[in-house]
């Protein structure tokens, strides 16, 4: 049988093991009183360690969610000062509008201009508004300043933002919109049919137009020609001084060969006063009844002719002061095109007899900017309306006026919803956050009190062991005897 001899060092060896072992416990408990923190390394727990990288990945997304809230929120509140500032604007261009048909000075209607030129102004500013994320009104392109040519004389305005509206993604959230883009704030709203100003033969066609703003309809002469028999030609200045226009028949000239010889007679345009003619006449100015002109060639008149000759006018139609010109078809439905950007106004050509210009209006295609510089342009009168037609005028800038009020005041409203629904988000994330926190402490924070106890209890039983294993070390002969 075999013994087993305990020795000093044995003794020794097993004390300094246990009391290392009782160190460490110690120190693991110091630590946790000291930090607050139950898991200290992922040996402590690894279930609660797993738990509590779960739970901390989630904090984290929610206070993600939390600051992009609150920076939509703060986008929202700067949109909504921004579009209240384009309200005042637009209410002080309706109270100018209702103001200018009692206007009868130059002097007055200059300051009316000026300040709707202050307006304009302020309105393309709160329209190009931005923030440290870019432009409020641009739609998803932020980058981009959305109206950069609102100054500019167009009927409308160049829209470089996009058209998507800026939404907010969070993780487990349906999307949600919060700013829209400028196009659907300041842009055009309901086309309506076209007006046709001053005295003229043209009507508005079936088809639907695509020309916006206000355009200036110069019907012109082209060219003029007569049936054969007679002999009579066009004169030197017919192409650039007639003023007739017609298809064939539609206007009519007579002539009364009176010397037998076409040496000399008269001539009449469409039952107007007999002119003297005689065959040395090259340019002949013959005036019809209504005051429609001709200037006819008359050196070749058919010896002995007297009788009515038919009469073909061509002219042409031109929305773009000339720049392109469309050949009248005398039609009731003719397209007339803008060379400069494409739109089209279909008219009825018709009744078209002589050249004549008319001011065209597409009411309900002006954008904000081009209403109010349509107001100003209309209260200079810049294109010599009569007194009745401007009156009109005046009161369509103030139906668009009030239509653009109103659209803004909705799109404030909606604006106002998307706040709202921002604000309850915000709320909810808020909640969510503070749970979430509170799980996580649950699970990797120490109970410091049951953390101080058993750091006196680790405390006290060191200090045994210490006690116990310097009266096992301490040899003496007196302990040896016993």
């Amino acid at each position: 049988m075999a013994f087993f001899r305990v020795t000093q060092n044995l003794v020794a060896d097993i004390s300094r093991a246990n009391i290392a072992r009782q160190t460490a416990k110690l120190f693991d408990v110091q630590q946790q009183v000291s930090t607050g923190l139950r898991i200290q390394r992922p040996s402590d727990d690894p279930t609660g360690l797993r738990r509590a990288l779960i739970q901390e990945d989630r904090i984290a997304r929610l206070e993600s969610h939390a600051t992009a809230i609150r920076h939509v929120q703060s986008r929202l509140n700067s949109a909504y000062v921004q579009l209240q500032d384009v309200t005042h604007g637009i209410v002080r261009a309706r109270d100018i509008a209702l103001s200018a048909p009692q206007i009868t000075t130059e002097a007055e209607r200059m300051v009316l201009a000026r300040e709707l030129d202050g307006l304009l102004e302020q309105i393309g500013s709160a329209a190009n508004a931005a923030d440290e994320s870019g432009y409020l009104f641009a739609g998803t392109a932020a980058d981009s300043m959305p109206f950069p040519d609102f100054r500019a004389a167009a009927a409308r305005t160049s829209y470089e933002g996009s058209d998507q509206k800026i939404g907010v993604y969070l993780t487990g959230e349906a999307v949600r919109d919060s700013l829209l883009p400028g196009d659907q704030i300041f842009q055009p709203l309901q086309r309506e049919p076209k007006v046709i100003l001053g005295q003229t033969q043209i009507k508005s066609g079936a088809s639907v137009d695509t020309a916006f703003g206000t355009r200036t309809l110069t019907v012109a002469h082209a060219t003029t020609t007569y049936a054969a028999g007679s002999g009579v030609a066009a004169g030197v200045s017919s192409a650039q001084s007639d003023t007739i226009i017609g298809p064939p028949g539609g206007h009519t000239l007579i002539i009364d060969d009176i010397s037998g010889t076409g040496a000399s007679g008269t001539v009449r345009l469409n039952g107007g006063p007999p002119i003297p003619f005689t065959s040395a006449d090259t340019d002949l100015e013959v005036t019809g009844r209504n005051g429609e002109v001709v200037f006819i060639d008359t050196t070749a008149i058919t010896p002995g002719f007297s009788g009515s000759v038919d009469i073909t006018a061509d002219g042409t139609l031109s929305i773009d002061g000339g720049a392109s010109v469309t050949p009248i078809d005398f039609t009731s439905n003719q397209a007339v095109v803008d060379s400069s950007d494409g739109g089209i106004a279909w008219l009825d050509t018709t009744s078209v007899t002589k050249t004549q210009t008319a001011q065209l209006e597409f009411p309900g295609t002006n954008d904000l900017f081009g209403a109010i510089r349509a107001l100003r342009d209309d209260i200079l009168n810049t294109r010599n309306l009569s007194s009745s037609d401007q009156n009109e005028a005046l009161n369509r800038r103030l139906g668009e006026l009030e239509r653009f009020n109103d659209h803004i005041l909705d799109i404030v409203g909606m604006e106002s919803v998307s706040s709202e629904q921002m604000q309850r988000l915000g709320d909810r994330t808020t909640d969510l956050k503070l749970e979430a926190e509170t799980q996580h402490s649950d699970n990797v924070s120490a109970d410091i009190t049951a953390a101080v106890l058993h750091l006196q209890e680790m405390y006290n039983l060191q200090q045994f062991t210490l006690s116990s294993v310097s009266r096992l070390v301490d040899t003496n002969l007196l302990n040896y005897l016993r």
